[in-house]
């Protein structure tokens, strides 16, 4: 009997044993979670990786888009600042040369002066020359100082061989006469995307004429005395560019007129 009550004995606190483990259990359900279960429930469903690609596709291209407009915008900035130095320096040549204009008549009524000023000639359709005229100015390329020597400077608008929508704004320089004895003509390239050179000029009367020479019977023996210059390169959009010249002849009288 006795041996009997110390097994019901012992079954019974076994039993409070168990139970009491079991609410500990119950209470603290992930302390006693097995380590595969713990690892499946700390990763990521499908749906939180899809969303999150679709969060960083949305970064990317938000990126992307900005960094393009930048680029787009960088080379437009380059684009314009490039055609605004050509343009200013063609027109600030343009401009010295007409200012150092040198004019001398004829010796006899027939004859045709060297100094013959000319525009309008050829700078129609397949392009050529737009004006010609004597002046003191020259680049200087041969080393010779300035205003030591008279040259035949012209204004040339050449088709693009690429291109055919665009000209070519070519000076070239012939010099009358040189120390050396030499006479060889240099050109020079100022634009390249010309689409139209245009000069007007103004005689004393206040009145524009489209052409002006000074062989002509309306202007002959005389010189404009303002060139307005306008110059219309290409970019990303068409621009003009335009400046007004007073002529400031220096002219010696032939034995004729």
């Amino acid at each position: 009997m006795r041996l009997e009550a110390k097994k019901q004995k012992r079954l019974l606190h076994t039993t409070s044993s168990l139970k009491r483990g079991l609410g500990r259990a119950l209470l603290q359900p992930h302390a006693e979670r097995a380590p595969s279960e713990l690892c499946y429930r700390s990763g990521f469903t499908l749906l939180e990786i899809l969303i999150a690609i679709a969060i960083l596709a949305l970064v990317v291209s938000s990126l992307y888009g900005a960094y393009s407009g930048t680029m787009e915008t960088t080379e437009m900035v380059e684009s314009a600042r490039d055609v605004d130095q050509a343009a200013r320096l063609a027109l600030m040549q343009m401009v010295d040369d007409f200012s150092s204009l040198y004019y001398q008549k004829a010796e006899k009524e027939n004859e045709d002066s060297p100094f013959r000023f000319q525009s309008g000639m050829d700078a129609e359709g397949e392009g050529g020359t737009v004006v010609e005229f004597a002046s003191t100015a020259h680049l200087g390329f041969d080393g010779s100082f300035p205003n030591l020597r008279i040259n035949r400077v012209s204004y040339v608008l050449e088709k693009q061989a690429d291109n055919q929508r665009y000209y070519r704004l070519v000076r070239m320089e012939l010099p009358f006469i040189d120390l050396s004895g030499e006479r060889e003509e240099t050109a020079v390239e100022l634009a390249d995307t010309v689409e139209s050179l245009t000069l007007t000029y103004l005689n004393e009367d206040g009145e524009t004429l489209s052409q002006w020479d000074s062989k002509a019977e309306e202007t002959k023996g005389i010189l404009p005395r303002l060139v307005h210059i306008r110059l219309q390169l290409a970019g990303e959009k068409s621009r003009v560019f335009a400046t007004t010249v007073a002529i400031q002849v220096r002219e010696e009288e032939g034995r004729g007129q």
